[in-house]
């Protein structure tokens, strides 16, 4: 079953989200993942692989919740008014609301993030107490995020400073605290069952962003994974498919 839903994040603003819920056999409640989508893209996520994701988990009995960051998507807010560090309280209040609302066992919860969504899972995993987590195309080295977004954005005149990226306002102080947030270093302290799934030909971060995730991660159960041939966000039938599988047979065994 899939139910629009909205939630309050703590900066009083409303989050619109999809809440997939499998049928629940008796009093037996499910796992439950809640989906971090990246910098400028939305619950859906590119070719849409997040609703795909969250079908295939719910037909093995797992809810899910795929929601937009404030200032994304259907949520409240503009993006030049968000920040990494306002999509880390974002993915903590989705995985508050997702325990308290989704009908899920609390005790069993995932996190999967693609791009930028994958440092802020990285980051969040231990503070909302995860029990498994999924990394795909994961920034890991935040500062290299920013040199290489700057590269790619252009000021807009006339605009207190704020660049435009993708068709997108952004404001420059989106990725201010990317000299003090470390990915790496938070990982180091999470130690649910972990998987990395990066592209071979990502046209943004090279293969040393999953190396330094799987030499950093402090999991016992750990595993990376090079889809190859594949982009960034794995453009293909074939791509889609094996992230999707992987993804789900993780949180399968691992929830």
């Amino acid at each position: 079953m899939e139910r629009l839903i909205e939630f309050a994040n703590r900066a009083g603003h409303r989050l619109r989200g999809m809440l997939h819920q499998p049928e629940q056999a008796g009093e037996h409640r499910p796992p439950g993942v809640v989906f971090l989508h990246g910098f400028t893209g939305d619950r859906m996520e590119s070719h849409w692989l997040f609703v795909k994701c969250s079908r295939v988990l719910e037909r093995a009995g797992i809810a899910s919740l795929r929601f937009d960051f404030f200032g994304s998507g259907e949520s409240e807010g503009e993006l030049r008014d968000a920040s990494i560090e306002t999509e880390i309280a974002d993915a903590q209040d989705a995985a508050a609301f997702l325990r308290r609302e989704g009908g899920i066992d609390p005790k069993r919860l995932g996190v999967v993030g693609l791009s930028l969504g994958g440092a802020v899972a990285a980051l969040v995993a231990e503070p909302v107490r995860a029990k498994s987590l999924v990394l795909l195309s994961a920034v890991a080295q935040l500062p290299l995020m920013r040199r290489f977004a700057d590269s790619l954005a252009r000021p807009l005149p006339d605009e207190d400073g704020d660049l435009e990226y993708g068709g997108h306002r952004v404001s420059p102080n989106f990725l201010a605290a990317a000299e003090r947030l470390d990915p790496l270093r938070a990982i180091a302290s999470f130690a649910g069952p972990t998987l990395i799934v990066h592209p071979e030909r990502d046209e943004h971060l090279p293969l040393t962003h999953p190396a330094d995730y799987m030499r950093a991660s402090g999991a016992a159960i750990k595993e990376k994974v090079i889809v190859s041939c594949a982009d960034h966000t794995f453009t293909s039938v074939a791509w889609e498919a094996e992230v999707i599988g992987r993804t789900v047979e993780w949180f399968r065994q691992n929830l």
